[in-house]
């Protein structure tokens, strides 16, 4: 995913868990998630309930991504390839 131009992942410590909240340039995320979603590509967007500090850092939303045990290799090498869909059909 970090070879996406532009794309910025929030929260990096170590200790973390497999929910990855990211934002693209100056797209919107709701604009990256209705394509997502339309690949049939299940993604989170929003303020998840987080919004006070969002507005602090000047962040409209994020795009979240979950991951469990069932998720395969295939899977992920779909959702990046569907963000990467998305950014170059917004770009």
């Amino acid at each position: 995913m970090l070879k996406i131009e532009g794309l910025k992942i929030y929260g990096t410590t170590a200790k973390k868990t497999a929910v990855i909240s990211f934002n693209v340039g100056g797209i919107h995320p709701y604009d990256i998630g209705a394509i997502l979603d339309k690949l049939g590509i299940a993604v989170r967007t929003g303020h998840h309930c987080a919004q006070p500090i969002m507005d602090f850092y000047q962040i409209p939303g994020t795009i979240r991504a979950s991951f469990s045990f069932y998720n395969t290799k295939e899977e992920i090498d779909v959702f990046v390839s569907g963000v990467k869909r998305a950014v170059g059909m917004l770009s």
